[in-house]
């Protein structure tokens, strides 16, 4: 029997050199060029080529320019070409820009190819073209805009100075994020006219946007001559990746009105908006579009709609998505196990993780995070470790800052702190964001004040303006009666001029969403909300509710000392969603920060006396009520 490579071997494309004259020659380079770039063990029948080509004599310019193209679509070969290179009598600018372009895909070539460019005794727009995007996309976006200023300085290029080379400055303006060299490269395309290529168009507008000026990306969009599905989607993903999610829906109707056609990549784009922005009702119009579309049988769109419906607290339209789908993808697979831990269902997800690796699918280190997380929300260390070693140890993946967050996670919401600085000190990445605030969380929890004030350092060094740390680290002295401590940190804050977010729950119902804060009484139907609250309490109290006012004095995230713990604003949003939605329908709140051991306490009754399933969903997890019992079986 042979070995696997043998088998493998046997099947590889042969390749047999017999030519003799030019047109054969060019007929069998444009036959091995893309097996040459699939795999080196061609390399051999290359140089075969390239000396039978040498052997023509005189052989044209031409020839030899495409026997370079082929010796340097490998980098097993490049050293030939460079050496075909040296021995050509009378090379022309096409040859240097083959040799230039090969050297400057890796960037350990980049030097090499600024050489070569630099000896080249002649240049066109595709060779100022290609160093100044190589420069760009090796991490030297300034050196690429001297490039080009260069390029504009030097006599006779005025012919280089085209959309091509606009475009790579544009890149190169965009990576350095400088909006000063993009806005003086939209003046010289303008008053060189090459501004009426749609390339040159996008490229401004992307410029303006990832330097953080959207309203200029806009203009130029509405400036462009022609809009494409592509432009379209692009400008709508730019709002939502400013955060602008408004403005990005609006403009997505808008593109529908004008007859555009969206495609999977549109679609898949509002859908994350809509995971984003919690904004279900307009996932579900999406949906239904989709489903009149044949842009909704794309795996891509409907991998988004089922992390759509995992982020807005939907599971049973996610499965439904999910199982409706001809052949899952690792995508797809990934926004189930994820929202299935989200959603307080982590056995689900561990279930499905199984049956993903039955199905046959490898699985990588997202997948991993989500597995992990599961684990977390449900204590299952054991488990959890399992499947953090087998990453590395079965698969061969290496441990990533976020696996490694989440077992901190894990071990700290349970109290194995030892094990938990032990890991941390012995981790083979740098811990992230993430792995500290995990571990300040678990902290918060068992009132752990040595390794609260390490994990907050931590936290103050990478994001020093986070009020989120200072006011947790407080809590955690608050806790333990340390109160000099606590009114030091608030001294520190103040001195910083860092102020805490104020703790805000929005709820869906009729065409918008009803935001509330803490004791707010700016709803139109406060009177009743408080009023149903009342009542309320009064049955709670019936059934055995004692208030833990000490969540009034130190609250776990924002709300402390924030009138009364009866009216946080989360407690307001329920409130209203029972007076304002259908008596069957599941009441669903989101919150900004983490929500409060006694409004979890306070929902879970209300749940009962309602016999309404509530679903919360605050910066951690979601929060499933239901007959007086939360999904996250109080281990959150």
């Amino acid at each position: 029997m042979p070995s696997r490579a043998a088998s493998l071997r046997m099947k590889r494309p042969s390749f047999s050199v017999s030519v003799t004259t030019a047109s054969q020659l060019h007929d069998a380079i444009d036959r091995l060029l893309p097996l040459l770039r699939a795999d080196a063990s061609h390399a051999p029948a290359a140089r075969a080529l390239a000396a039978a080509a040498a052997s023509l004599r005189p052989p044209s310019t031409l020839l030899s320019n495409r026997v370079l193209h082929l010796l340097s679509s490998h980098q097993a070969t490049l050293p030939d070409a460079l050496a075909l290179l040296s021995s050509l009598p009378s090379p022309d600018v096409c040859s240097y820009n083959t040799l230039v372009a090969a050297l400057a895909r890796s960037p350990r070539g980049l030097a090499s190819a600024r050489a070569m460019f630099d000896r080249m005794p002649r240049r066109d727009h595709v060779s100022w073209s290609a160093i100044v995007s190589a420069h760009a996309r090796h991490g030297q976006p300034r050196a690429a805009l001297e490039l080009y200023r260069r390029m504009l300085r030097e006599p006779g290029t005025a012919g280089a100075d085209n959309e091509f080379t606009a475009s790579s400055a544009l890149a190169a303006a965009t990576a350095a994020l400088c909006a000063r060299a993009g806005r003086e490269l939209h003046c010289h395309v303008v008053r060189r006219g090459i501004d009426a290529d749609a390339v040159v168009w996008s490229a401004l507008a992307d410029m303006y946007a990832k330097c953080g000026h959207v309203d200029d990306a806009r203009s130029v969009f509405d400036r462009m001559p022609v809009r494409d599905v592509v432009s379209w989607t692009a400008m709508v993903e730019r709002y939502f990746d400013a955060g602008r999610g408004g403005e990005g829906f609006r403009l997505f109707v808008r593109m529908l009105k004008s007859g555009v056609r969206p495609n999977e990549f549109t679609y898949a784009g509002v859908l994350r908006a809509c995971a984003g922005f919690t904004s279900e009702k307009l996932g579900r119009q999406v949906h239904g579009r989709m489903a009149k579309s044949r842009a909704g049988d794309s795996c891509f769109a409907e991998s988004a709609l089922v992390h759509m419906y995992s982020k807005c607290g939907d599971m049973g339209t996610a499965m439904r998505v999910f199982e409706a789908m001809r052949k899952p993808d690792l995508v797809s697979w990934t926004a189930v196990i994820s929202g299935f831990a989200q959603n307080g269902q982590p056995e689900e997800a561990l279930r499905y993780f199984d049956m993903f690796l039955r199905s046959g699918f490898r699985p990588d280190h997202v997948v991993f995070v989500g597995v992990l997380s599961a684990c977390a929300h449900a204590g299952l260390v054991d488990k959890g470790l399992e499947v953090f070693h087998s990453i590395k140890d079965e698969y061969g993946i290496e441990h990533t800052a976020d696996h490694y967050a989440c077992v901190i996670d894990l071990l700290s919401r349970s109290g194995q702190f030892e094990r938990a600085e032990e890991m941390i000190n012995k981790m083979s990445v740098k811990p992230n964001k993430f792995l500290w605030a995990s571990l300040l969380g678990g902290c918060r929890i068992h009132k752990n004040v040595r390794l609260a004030r390490w994990a907050a350092e931590a936290l103050f060094e990478i994001e020093p303006e986070n009020p989120a740390t200072y006011v947790t680290l407080a809590n955690i002295y608050a806790s333990v009666g340390l109160f000099d401590e606590v009114e030091n940190v608030r001294q520190i804050m103040e001195s910083k001029g860092i102020t805490k977010m104020p703790a805000s729950s929005w709820i869906e119902a009729g065409k918008r969403v009803h935001v509330f804060l803490v004791g707010d009484k700016s709803h139109p139907q406060a009177e009743e909300i408080y009023a149903l609250l009342k009542k309320l309490y009064v049955k709670m109290r019936e059934e055995g509710y004692v208030a833990d006012t000490g969540f009034v004095l130190h609250d776990v995230e924002d709300e402390q000392k924030e009138q009364d713990i009866g009216y946080h604003s989360e407690r307001l949003a329920v409130a209203f969603g029972i007076i304002a939605t259908p008596g069957d329908s599941p009441i669903k709140v989101f919150k900004n920060l983490r929500i409060c051991g006694d409004c979890h306490t306070t929902i879970k009754f209300i749940s009962r006396i309602v016999k309404r399933e509530i679903i919360v969903r605050d910066s951690n997890r979601f929060h499933h009520f239901k007959n007086g019992s939360c999904s996250c079986k109080n281990y959150w």
